[in-house]
């Protein structure tokens, strides 16, 4: 292995990803700027046929811009950040390295197969899941590959000590890889029953039951994609682009268990007043009040981070964002 001072560290997954952020980003956001326009002028959703109606459009936009954009920058953001802070190169390991390519191989086939099959209307119509279950073995395989990146980088790591946005890594991972497969459990009626299409499937929960899982998945799935891994990264860059310490490492570890312990019970609070049991709505909404305390955690520790470097808001346009970022959080 190399000298911990002469490291080269390979960032060509990392930019790879970083592209598919800025293309999927532009598609995901001019999709929604055409819904926009669409719902200003219903007129607009007969111009291309069934292909550009609202409720084909709308799918495609929210995947595009949740996991097709938000998901390429945290991957670009983890293959830049895990090799820095836990002192080891991809180079180094021809497997890792094999590994992360795939990776970012299998999710840029996922989402052009999002693409497809959502304009073609193709969907199981349940949000932020829509995607049929071939495409969700899909998935699951390159999340999976991910998770062997993450470990098998932390395991021939030079620091010993993890940095608080690794801590937000695995976390996003374990989490999210719960939710999808729980979620994601279908029957596909093809293979079961001998009618409808292929891909076709039905949820293997039903009723108030499906409408849980899939509350508990919707909630969570944007608190461990939008949030913990956007924190991971903000912890990273933050005190990099200032020059300036984390406020409070403390804090850090405090806020990082108070997120973890208290928001996956939130989900109920989508419920309220549906055909779901009243503690799991009073369960959702007391949790909800209580995430007040880790997400102020976080965001006042990142915010103090900047304590007497204020200036810098005004020539870093890197910082304005982070700091935009935290007091939004708030």
């Amino acid at each position: 292995m190399q000298n911990g001072a002469q490291i080269e560290y390979d960032y060509s997954i990392a930019k790879a990803f970083t592209f598919a952020t800025i293309l999927f980003g532009i598609i995901g956001m001019l999709v929604g700027v055409i819904l926009a326009f669409q719902m200003a002028f219903p007129q607009l959703n007969d111009l291309a046929g069934e292909y550009g109606t609202f409720s084909r459009l709308r799918p495609l936009h929210t995947n595009g811009v949740a996991f097709g954009f938000t998901m390429s920058g945290i991957f670009a953001g983890w293959y830049y950040i895990s090799q820095r802070v836990l002192k080891v190169s991809l180079k180094e390991s021809p497997f890792l390295m094999f590994i992360g390519k795939l990776h970012f191989l299998l999710f840029f086939i996922t989402i052009l197969l999002a693409v497809v099959t959502l304009l073609a209307g193709i969907t199981t119509s349940k949000e932020y899941a829509e995607l049929e279950w071939p495409i969700d073995i899909l998935i699951t395989v390159w999340w999976v590959l991910w998770g062997v990146g993450i470990f098998g980088l932390i395991g021939i790591r030079r620091e010993r000590t993890l940095y608080i946005s690794i801590w937000y890594f695995i976390a996003s991972f374990l989490a999210v890889a719960m939710l999808h497969l729980f979620n994601s459990m279908e029957v596909p009626t093809a293979l079961y029953s001998g009618y409808g299409e292929w891909y076709h499937s039905v949820s293997m929960y039903s009723g108030s039951n499906d409408a849980l899982v899939q509350w508990w998945y919707g909630h969570n799935a944007v608190g461990f994609v939008f949030t913990v891994p956007i924190i991971a990264l903000i912890y990273y860059f933050l005190p990099k682009e200032s020059g300036q310490n984390v406020y409070s490492y403390k804090l850090s570890i405090l806020a990082f268990w108070g997120l973890m312990f208290v928001y996956l019970w939130a989900g109920g609070h989508h419920l309220i007043y549906a055909t779901v049991p009243d503690w799991m709505q009073t369960m959702g909404s007391v949790m909800s009040v209580v995430l007040i305390l880790p997400s102020w955690g976080s965001a006042i520790n990142m915010l103090l981070t900047m304590k007497g470097e204020w200036q810098q808001l005004q020539s870093n346009t890197l910082i304005k964002f982070m700091i935009l970022a935290s007091t939004f959080y708030m």
